[in-house]
Parts: C-alpha cells; structure tokens; sequence
C-alpha cells in the first residue's frame, strides 16, 4: 500500500512539473511573440503547437484554414514557427518581390541529412555560391530556354509512359498511375542529367527507385 502511494505522488508531482514547464513557456513566448507582429493564425497547444491540426492531409487542412485566417498566416510547429503563403500573390511576395529577404532558410534534419548538410541550393545561405546555383540551374535546367530545349524528351518519356500503360490494359494487369509517372519522370531528368533514360521497363530496380523517393520526401518533411 505505501508503494502504491509512493508511485501514485510520484505520477502526480511529474504531472504538477508538466503543467508548470507548459504554462512557463506559454507566458516567455506570449511575451517574445507579443514584441513582432506576427500573421494570424491558430493559437495551438502549450509544446506541440498546431500539430495535431494538420492530421494525414496537411494540404487540404492549411487551405481549409487559410479561408479563415487570410493567404498569409502563421503556425507554431513544436519549437518551430511557419508562416504559410496560399494564394499566388502571397507567393510572389516571399518569392519574388521580398526575395532577399527570406533567400536564408531554417536548417532542418532534412536538409541536413540530403542536402550535403544543407548545401544545396534550396538551403545554401545566400552569397556567391548560391548565385552560382542558380545561375546554372535556370540557364541549363529551369529557365524557359532550358524547358523549351528538354521539350522533346518530355514529349517522348510520355509516350513511353501512355504505351506501356496500353501494354499492359490489353495484358490485363493494374495500371498504377503514380508508378508510372514516377517512372516517367525518373527518365526525364535522368535524360537531361544522364543522357539516357534510367529506366527502360518496369521492374524491382524502379520499384526500389520509387521507394527511395518516398523515402527523400517523407525525410525532407522532417523538422529537427
């Protein structure tokens, strides 16, 4: 019975301490966060922020929201804070127009464990190297010069794609639709990188490809 109550006032104090760590934070952070005037957005929860909000479909919930707090707003993400742009102007805002102003990106476990410890262009900090990035990507990769020279290759990977999707509805097997674009555009840009498609058929390479690039994406979205 005493080690019962023991445990019991153990649970109860640990539980005492939470509570005073929550309401700790919530109050230094009302009062950092009262000093900048911040977009609006959901208050979320002491610790955790708006997490449980987002659920498995981020996307369709963030839009859902931004009809009631406006195509700019903020969330607290745990630790981290996000400011969410949804319409094209908003877009164009931080993308275009304030340019130099968000050109540095938070450093994330993603960007850390993908990105040659964020060295990428996406998370390089802005200066020389980074210009440069850039410079070669749109002059041979993502400027409009560069997509009008790949348009072929686009042109042909899709109908790679459509006769291998024909090939087999006559066989009688499942099509599965995000398979083959994965496959379709794992050879497009192994044909602008490469020169060669990566992938000729369908088989256990591609599906370990396409694994692997769930995988990249599931670990981009980490946040520390």
């Amino acid at each position: 019975m005493a080690l019962e109550k023991l445990v019991l006032f153990d649970f109860l104090a640990a539980i005492s301490i939470l509570i005073l760590v929550q309401k700790f934070i919530q109050i230094v952070f009302l009062r950092s966060s009262s000093r900048i005037r911040l977009p609006p957005g959901p208050k979320g929860w002491p610790i955790i922020g708006a997490l449980p909000y987002l659920g498995t479909m981020p996307h369709s919930i963030l839009a859902n929201m931004a009809k009631k707090y406006g195509p700019i707003m903020y969330l607290k993400l745990g630790t981290n804070g996000m400011v969410v742009a949804s319409t094209p102007d908003a877009v164009k805002a931080f993308l275009k127009t304030l340019d130099m102003n968000f050109s540095n990106r938070p450093i994330d476990a993603g960007a850390t464990h993908l990105a040659y410890n964020a060295q990428d262009m996406v998370f390089a900090h802005y200066g020389p190297k980074w210009k440069l990035l850039r410079k070669l990507s749109n002059l041979h990769m993502l400027g409009g010069k560069a997509l009008e020279n790949w348009s072929n290759v686009r042109a042909t990977e899709l109908g790679y794609m459509l006769q291998a999707m024909y090939e087999s509805s006559r066989k009688g097997e499942t099509v599965v639709v995000p398979e083959m674009l994965t496959y379709a555009m794992a050879n497009m840009i192994g044909q602008v990188i490469l020169s060669r498609r990566v992938f000729v058929t369908k088989n256990l390479e591609s599906n370990e490809f396409k694994d692997m690039v769930v995988e990249l994406m599931t670990t981009a979205g980490y946040l520390t």
